[in-house]
C-alpha cells in the first residue's frame, strides 16, 4: 500500500478563488503557517511558511468547496487541512520548475475551520461560524 499525506494548520492568506472544471468545483487558496523560535543568541526569528491548497467538490456538487468553503472560508480564517502532497514539474523560460501544492479530494482528505479571521478594523468577518466540529472528508 502507498500513502502520502499532509497536515497543516495555519491561515488563509487571500479570498479563496472558486472555478468550475468540467462541472465541479474547485478552490484554490494558500495557508499561511507561522514558525517562530529563539536562536541560541537569544534572538527571536519569526518566519511564515506558505502551502497552496486545491481542494474540489464531490462529484454530487455537495461536497466542501460548495457547501464548507465558499460559505464560510475566508482571508484570515484559521483551517486545518490534511490532503495530498503534490509536487507539479513544468518549464518556464526553458528552466525547469517545481511546485508543491496540497490537494483535498477524496476521503483521504480532512477540512476544517477552526476560526474566523478579523479585519484590519478588529471586527470579526462576517458569514461564518466561529468553528465547525464536522469532520469533512474530501
Amino acid at each position: 500500500m502507498n500513502f502520502a499525506q499532509i497536515t497543516i494548520s495555519g491561515n488563509i492568506g487571500s479570498e479563496p478563488e472558486v472555478r468550475d472544471v468540467n462541472g465541479t468545483k474547485v478552490a484554490n487558496f494558500s495557508v499561511a503557517v507561522n514558525e517562530g523560535y529563539t536562536t541560541k543568541s537569544g534572538e527571536k526569528v519569526e518566519k511564515t511558511h506558505w502551502y497552496r491548497v486545491e481542494a474540489w467538490d464531490g462529484s454530487n456538487g455537495k461536497g466542501l468547496v460548495s457547501n464548507v468553503i465558499e460559505k464560510y472560508a475566508a482571508k484570515g480564517t484559521t483551517v486545518f487541512v490534511q490532503g495530498f502532497p503534490i509536487i507539479e514539474e513544468y518549464e518556464k523560460d526553458g528552466q525547469k520548475q517545481r511546485s508543491f501544492k496540497v490537494k483535498l479530494a477524496g476521503a483521504g482528505s480532512t477540512f476544517r475551520l477552526a476560526s474566523k479571521g478579523t479585519s484590519t478594523e478588529g471586527a470579526p468577518q462576517t458569514g461564518s461560524p466561529s468553528t465547525v466540529d464536522d469532520d469533512i472528508p474530501f
